[in-house]
């Protein structure tokens, strides 16, 4: 097995789990997500069995997934998502003094090992400040180009209300 596989399979229960914790913060985005995984694997099955292998262990409904490794991200937008869409960050490893800059909003939050946060990346420009440390980051994010090419149809916007009705739900 490839490196690249290895590590794909060492991260599936954590990229399920945090799958599993946007279908409760935006439902019709993980529905769009999981529409979109299941498109690719049907495409990927007919036009690319390297691709039909990678996503094996792809267990994100995620499209992307980027990872970041002691270095200081510059305050920017992602502007390949849609306003509408959460990115989700979850931090590992040991380290100290790491901050995530979202000026938008006028804050600084201490950015913990093992602190997941979940926003628009495309709406809220950010960055991370990182003063010492074995600091990584795990960035889950969708692009518009891959759901458009897909034949995805975008998600409603998330709103307070819908996350109250599913949490309900799951209570009742």
């Amino acid at each position: 097995m490839s490196e690249g596989k290895d590590w794909a399979k060492n991260i599936c229960l954590p990229s399920a789990l945090l799958s599993g914790a946007l279908s409760i913060m935006h439902p019709p985005l993980y529905a769009a997500g999981l529409q979109a995984r299941e498109k690719l694997d049907a495409w990927s099955r007919e036009n690319s069995p390297a691709m039909q292998d990678a996503l094996e262990h792809w267990l994100t409904v995620y499209t992307n997934l980027s990872m970041m490794s002691n270095w200081q991200t510059p305050l920017h937008q992602d502007p390949q998502s849609r306003s509408d869409w959460y990115d989700l960050l979850a931090t590992v490893s040991e380290y100290d003094n790491c901050f995530l800059h979202i000026p938008t909003l006028r804050v600084q939050l201490e950015y913990r090992p093992g602190t997941i946060i979940a926003f628009s990346g495309r709406l809220l420009r950010h960055g991370v400040i990182e003063e010492g440390g074995d600091w990584c980051c795990l960035a889950y994010y969708m692009w518009d180009n891959i759901h458009n090419w897909l034949g995805v149809p975008r998600p409603d916007p998330m709103r307070f209300h819908k996350v109250w009705d599913e949490l309900a739900k799951i209570w009742v």
